[in-house]
């Protein structure tokens, strides 16, 4: 098991959260991990638009970049963070779930993160 995936799954220990993935700001799978049906290419390819809508919504308001983007779905969370300049992290969690310590300990791990990659 590679570093990269020792850190996903990490992540994955996490309450409620079903998957992981690293891409790069093209939109492109890097890594995926998770249990359970998913398009991760399909998904990967979404969560740039994502990352630079939010961005946008910052800027305009003169917030300052996005690092981390949190969405409430039907069906669950998504998340997507800011690793580097070209690298992204998206997380998908469960419903009802709590992710304060997740977002909290994705906070601390960036730098650790973004070197793996």
């Amino acid at each position: 098991m590679s570093d990269l995936d020792a850190a996903l799954d990490a992540i994955r220990g996490h309450p409620g959260v079903e998957h992981v993935l690293v891409l790069g700001r093209d939109g492109l799978l890097i890594q995926h991990a998770g249990a359970g049906a998913l398009d991760a290419e399909t998904v990967s390819a979404m969560v740039p638009g994502l990352a630079s809508a939010a961005t946008a919504l910052g800027g305009a308001a003169g917030l300052g970049g996005a690092d981390t983007v949190v969405v409430r779905l039907e069906g669950g969370v998504a998340l997507a963070t800011v690793l580097s300049d070209d690298v992204l992290l998206a997380v998908l969690l469960r419903p009802g779930v709590g992710f304060a310590h997740l977002l909290h300990d994705l906070s601390a791990r960036r730098p650790a993160l973004a070197a793996l990659v």
